[in-house]
């Protein structure tokens, strides 16, 4: 039963003539006329006493009249409060990010939205698994990052690429090449990430298993990017992601890529249905302009 018959209903029966009540709602005497019986046809009763000169509420009509006028009350309520709500969260922007993200410039990323954006209202959370707060509704939209090549994801923005490579002492044997393959350093000793879960140490292992054989892990440490100072100090090897290696620490160690090449892709991933949302519309627009990642 569609809605606004109910409201074409209500004008009728308040001006209790055709031509006004068509002229007030702005269609034509004939589209009210067939709205009207059909609306007597699903509900199975002559809500009007017709005759060649008057149009009167019948005894149905009467009693469909009272809830006519709350179900279009209500439901013009409820379209307000639904618009005012959507209006309100088209300046509500919830992004989560992982905590390695930030080696990528994301912290100026977000600055810049901010300053670029002052009215809409920017709430930020880092997590370990920000792909979960998208899928329960926690975010609006998600940075997610994978090791592999680059694949087309619906509702993601690429953003930037990156790659593996071998964090050695300057004077690694090593040092100079190219690049270096997972066997070549199968007698080192590695410096690994403490949380076992994470991406990187989810591909170091697997490099590993492929290359032959079980890492040796000389150190443990918490951040990618302390790595490179446990190399600096001689307390082994390390793979991880170029961007994580300190520039200023180059004359003391060699960020060599990993042959065959592992990238490692970021991406803004949003829900579908909030895709057109003007402050996350806003937010990939920026990100694709201004390129900080």
């Amino acid at each position: 039963m569609d809605i606004k018959y109910f409201n074409e209903f209500r004008v009728l029966a308040d001006v209790c003539n055709y031509q006004e009540a068509a002229e007030r709602l702005f269609i034509s005497l004939s589209a009210l006329s067939k709205h009207i019986s059909k609306l007597e046809a699903e509900l199975g009763v002559s809500l009007f006493n017709r005759t060649t000169r008057t149009v009167t509420l019948s005894e149905y009509g009467t009693l469909f009249y009272r809830y006519a006028v709350q179900i279009t009350d209500s439901y013009n309520e409820c379209s307000r409060a639904l618009a005012e709500l959507q209006e309100d969260h088209a300046l509500r922007l919830k992004i989560a990010f992982q905590p390695l993200l930030t080696e990528y410039n994301i912290s100026e990323a977000l600055g810049g939205f901010k300053q670029a954006y002052p009215d809409i209202q920017l709430t930020i959370t880092e997590h370990a698994d920000p792909w979960e707060m998208l899928q329960t509704d926690q975010c609006d939209a998600a940075f997610h990052t994978e090791y592999g090549p680059r694949r087309d994801m619906e509702h993601s923005l690429f953003l930037a690429a990156d790659e593996l490579v071998a964090v050695l002492p300057a004077n690694h044997p090593l040092a100079e090449k190219d690049s270096v393959s997972m066997e070549q350093l199968k007698e080192e000793k590695f410096i690994v990430k403490q949380e076992i879960y994470s991406d990187l140490n989810r591909i170091f292992q697997q490099l590993c298993a492929e290359s032959g054989f079980e890492p040796q892990v000389g150190c443990t440490i918490r951040y990618s990017s302390g790595m490179a100072k446990m190399v600096s100090a001689g307390m082994g090897i390390a793979v991880t992601n170029r961007k994580h290696v300190p520039v200023h620490n180059y004359s003391q160690i060699r960020a060599v890529p990993i042959y065959p090449t592992i990238p490692f892709n970021i991406y803004l991933l949003y829900a579908g249905d909030r895709k057109n949302a003007f402050a996350l519309q806003s937010f990939r627009n920026y990100l694709e302009e201004t390129g900080l990642l």
